[in-house]
């Protein structure tokens, strides 16, 4: 509410009891307000203006709670939220922890496999330069190694 429309209730309170005062004295021109003032208002009014901003406080009052309300559900929804992200989070780093260990399980067999692919690649060279001869066991080794390289460059592609 407005100073002005304050004003217009003291304006109409004052007007009241000036009329009442007429009443008990008998003195018809007898008034608390000067003359020219602004035109009487009746305690309808007022109490109209005084429940209209009583129902316009309700209602923002109202408003706010549900406000609060809304924001409360949005807060417990984004804790739900990011404690289901936290546990998916964590389920994911024990799977990378378990691949990561399963990777270097698997380079590790790798790396004994080819450990074990030189020796045997050793043990035919060596097996096949005896058979061979000795002038053409430079000549053999150049060629298995050769078709050995070329095989396991294929295999890596």
């Amino acid at each position: 509410m407005t100073i002005r429309g304050n004003e217009e209730i003291g304006f109409s309170l004052r007007q009241s009891l000036a009329d009442a005062a007429d009443e008990r004295t008998g003195e018809p021109n007898f008034s608390l307000v000067s003359a020219g003032a602004e035109p009487k208002r009746d305690w309808s009014a007022a109490l109209d203006l005084v429940r209209e901003a009583s129902e316009a406080i309700r209602i923002r009052d109202e408003r706010a709670t549900e406000m609060e309300i809304e924001h409360r559900l949005d807060a417990e929804r984004a804790s739900e939220e990011i404690r289901a992200l936290q546990e998916q989070l964590d389920e994911t780093e024990v799977r990378l922890a378990e691949s990561e260990a399963r990777a270097r399980r698997a380079e590790a067999r790798a790396s004994e496999a080819e450990a074990w692919l030189a020796k045997m690649h050793d043990a035919i060279i060596g097996s096949f330069s005896k058979v061979m001869g000795s002038d053409s066991d430079a000549q053999v080794e150049a060629d298995l190694r050769a078709a050995f390289l070329s095989n396991r460059e294929g295999d890596e592609e």
